[in-house]
């Protein structure tokens, strides 16, 4: 993932979004891509997963589940990561239209650092309250997430929700290595859904604390979520974020369980 952009581009973002962004801490930017694009796109993605066999066995540190929020089921929700096997995905994620909105705010060219595929079907549970960023070695200050909306996404259809403004006061959580889930009491400011149409993108840094509700709708509601880190800070780390990824999920199973894990 070492392409970049180490210049501006015509994509760029204009000064007032750019300002958008800083005071809010995301910024919503409508219809990046066509909605053809898009619907090709997933039919891609879904081509991929249907000729990997390997991708949805059980164990494989790619995929998760996610539990119906009425009857308890578990249905797949994330492909995590995908641009590494779906030439598709790779394209949107160094795609132009993106790597200069990212170079407008960094000033520099962005590195791919991870993406995930969600699928979020009908039914599918929420995400808790929690800022991205992490306290790992080299995890970066400059993470950014791009959101491509895939379907529409609405507060109903478990949409992301973010919270203006509470970027501003860094991460919210202890600097101890571990994932933290934050209390809605501890914001300051009304959370706000990210709404989108189909080809629209949404763009919010690492230390935005950001939700979902389950998906309450007949649909599913599909996302791909692109991450990034500016090019001076730490240049192309997919590779590296990856592997201290597994290793951190690894930790978490019971010691037999852990020789069931495989990446494919």
């Amino acid at each position: 993932m070492s392409k970049t952009n180490e210049s501006l581009s015509d994509n760029s973002l204009t000064t007032e979004q750019i300002e958008t962004y800083r005071d809010l801490g995301y910024l919503v930017v409508p219809k990046l891509f066509d909605p053809g694009e898009v619907e090709r796109f997933a039919a891609a993605v879904d081509e991929e997963i249907s000729r990997r066999s390997a991708v949805l066995r059980p164990g494989n540190l790619r995929v998760r589940h996610k539990a119906h929020y009425q009857t308890g089921e578990l249905m797949l929700e994330v492909v995590d990561p995908i641009s590494d096997i779906c030439p598709a995905a790779r394209q949107i994620a160094l795609d132009p239209r993106i790597q200069g909105v990212l170079s407008s705010i960094y000033g520099e060219g962005p590195y791919l650092f991870k993406d995930k595929y969600f699928y979020k079907p009908s039914g599918s549970l929420g995400i808790d309250l929690h800022q991205d960023w992490i306290c790992w070695p080299g995890f970066p200050k400059s993470f950014i997430t791009v959101l491509l909306a895939i379907d529409p996404f609405q507060e109903a259809s478990g949409g992301t929700m973010v919270y203006p403004r509470m970027h501003r006061q860094g991460y919210l959580s202890e600097m101890d290595g571990q994932h933290h889930h934050l209390a809605h009491s501890r914001m300051e400011t009304r959370p706000v859904c990210l709404t989108l149409g189909i080809g629209d993108i949404a763009i919010f840094g690492c230390f935005t604390p950001h939700y979902s509700e389950p998906n309450t709708t007949a649909s599913t509601r599909r996302g791909y979520f692109m991450s990034y880190n500016s090019c001076s800070e730490g240049g192309d780390s997919f590779r590296s974020h990856y592997l201290e990824f597994h290793r951190w999920i690894q930790e978490r199973y019971p010691e037999p369980m852990r020789n069931e894990l495989f990446f494919q």
